[in-house]
């Protein structure tokens, strides 16, 4: 003898397994004791491509965060199904989005080291109380490869660009930056041997290694130690006549001036018995804003005394 039995009730595959225990939890209740009612489903889209802002979502606010969580702008992609991934931000009614999302990769640290312009594939979880949160989950670059391009208005403080792509160096011909790599998201740079000090001793355009160090305004910053040394505008000590009689009392000092230094030095003096002349040999000894040497001229002859017949 056959007999039909009915099917048991199970969330359909939209619903989430928070969910499903909700609704197993109330069909199996007693009567008279009440349960939680379940959430709403989650919404249609539980993750998606997202591109990281350089400012914050509402006009009324004027600074980024400064721990693991990002403003984004929801984004899609842009290439085929074989090409390399690329997305733009997607501006469909309806669909865009800025939101906020919390960088797994950095959350235990609290860092915000993500360079806007970063793509990152956003999660969406949801609390028992039927919040939604977003997350990613993209760890952010230890070091970076910078272009200096220009001056920033604080001393020891430029701007410029990090360096993205591989490099195609090969081991023959010489050095020729950027060697492959082409200019990616805009940066803060910071050069720590000018910690304290104005103005500027660096090279405009040069290239450093660096450490990326934060987020400021929805730009890297990438802290540096060091770089090419400027060699414009120098500072001159001394000349190549020997000078005068009196002492020189002007100076130069690498922590307040910020300059090159052109200074001329004697290296050596030379009795010439022929003409009965003793003379001096200076060198203009030129040093870079950072003080590191990078030219010595060649000698210039001065006349430091000739003798005389005696009476």
């Amino acid at each position: 003898m056959s007999q039909n039995y009915d099917k048991p009730s199970s969330p359909d595959y939209q619903t989430d397994s928070s969910e499903a225990l909700q609704q197993l939890g109330s069909e199996a209740a007693p009567q008279g004791i009440a349960v939680p009612a379940p959430r709403p489903r989650p919404a249609f889209v539980e993750q998606f491509t997202a591109i990281v802002r350089t400012s914050p979502c509402a006009t009324n606010a004027t600074s980024d965060y400064a721990d693991a969580r990002y403003f984004l702008d929801r984004a899609v992609p842009t290439t085929g199904s074989t090409s390399l991934l690329s997305a733009r931000v997607d501006s469909l009614p309806g669909v865009a989005e800025c939101l906020t999302a919390t960088n797994l990769a950095e959350l235990a640290g609290g860092t915000h080291l993500l360079p806007a312009g970063t793509v990152v594939q956003v999660f969406s979880l949801y609390t028992r109380s039927g919040t939604k949160l977003r997350v990613f989950n993209t760890p952010p670059p230890d070091g970076a490869v910078v272009m200096i391009t220009g001056t920033a208005a604080g001393g020891g403080k430029y701007t410029g660009n990090i360096l993205t792509g591989g490099s195609t160096a090969v081991a023959s011909g010489d050095l020729s930056m950027p060697e492959g790599m082409s200019a990616g998201a805009d940066a803060l740079i910071l050069n720590e041997e000018e910690d304290g000090l104005s103005g500027h001793r660096l090279q405009v355009p040069c290239f450093a290694v660096g450490q990326l160090a934060g987020s400021s305004g929805g730009n890297a910053v990438v802290m540096i130690r060091g770089a090419l040394g400027a060699t414009g505008g120098a500072t001159t000590l001394g000349d190549g006549s020997g000078g005068s009689v009196d002492a020189d009392g002007s100076s130069w000092d690498k922590s307040s001036d910020g300059t090159p230094l052109d200074v001329w030095v004697q290296t050596r003096t030379f009795w010439d018995t022929s003409s009965g002349t003793l003379y001096g040999y200076l060198r203009q000894l030129s040093f870079d804003a950072r003080g590191v040497l990078y030219a010595a001229s060649g000698e210039t002859q001065i006349t430091i005394d000739v003798a005389t017949a005696c009476e």
